[in-house]
């Protein structure tokens, strides 16, 4: 997978999960067009919504920001968990894993190449699995990501130096 933490984002929250695939998309939309659009000249100066920019124009506020941002599903399966004697559905494995995560965005930024994410007590596989391996034009020195399609119809094809780090895009006519 791929986790992109690298763009900024003007207007409000943009708080939505993607899926992109070659054979399709699925966006789903946990904050902005939610179907509460509002405009408003006059604006009363206060909360509208998490990081809006003003109080005025066309606003998108939220009809339940806590419910949206998952406050009243964590803190219940949190409280159900203690009551039931179980773990809850985040363990604080979970939370480690994110942070490493985290960890490896802070490295990538600041090195500007690609970074592992490190995880002393990983309990997934054994071995890494290097999903390009059998990807076209995959090899000993570039590893082939993705392709996208242009809306001019060319094709881009995006690889990576296994030895640097760095990313090459290829455009084809």
């Amino acid at each position: 997978g791929q986790i992109d933490v690298g763009w900024a984002f003007r207007g409000g929250m943009d708080l939505r999960d993607e899926v992109s695939g070659s054979e399709g998309t699925i966006w789903l939309n946990h904050w902005l067009r939610t179907g509460f659009e509002m405009f408003t000249a006059v604006g009363q100066g206060g909360y509208v919504a998490e990081k809006a920019e003003s109080d005025t124009g066309w606003l998108f506020p939220v009809g339940d920001e806590v419910a949206e941002l998952g406050y009243r599903d964590m803190f219940l399966d949190m409280f159900n968990a203690m009551d039931e004697g179980r773990e809850p559905m985040e363990t604080f494995y979970d939370g480690y894993v994110v942070n490493a995560v985290i960890d490896a965005c802070y490295k990538s930024a600041k090195s500007k190449q690609w970074e592992a994410v490190e995880i002393e007590d990983w309990r997934g596989t054994a071995e890494a699995i290097d999903a390009h391996a059998d990807q076209p034009d995959a090899d000993e020195r570039y590893a082939h990501l993705k392709d996208e399609r242009m809306p001019d119809g060319r094709m881009k094809r995006i690889f990576r130096d296994r030895e640097t780090g760095e990313i090459i895009e290829r455009v084809e006519d």
